[in-house]
């Protein structure tokens, strides 16, 4: 009996050995990933966006306001 459960542990120490390894393979692929080290800009700066074009709708409403006078 002895004999078989010391099988057992080892096909355990094996798998438990194996899973760890694997996990510290994928922790140390993380870790030395290179856009770790790049930071973003901060939160004060803001952000030179340029404003979307006008919309179609947008451009149509524009032209019948100055038909119209400007009353809408």
């Amino acid at each position: 009996m002895a004999a078989q459960r010391t099988d057992r542990s080892l096909i355990d120490y094996i798998a438990l050995g194996l899973t760890h390894a694997l996990i510290m393979l994928a922790l140390l692929h993380v870790l030395v990933r290179p856009d770790l080290d790049h930071e973003d800009p901060l939160a004060d700066e803001p952000e030179t966006v340029p404003p979307p074009p006008p919309s179609p709708r947008d451009k149509r409403r524009a032209r019948l306001a100055g038909k119209r006078g400007g009353n809408a």
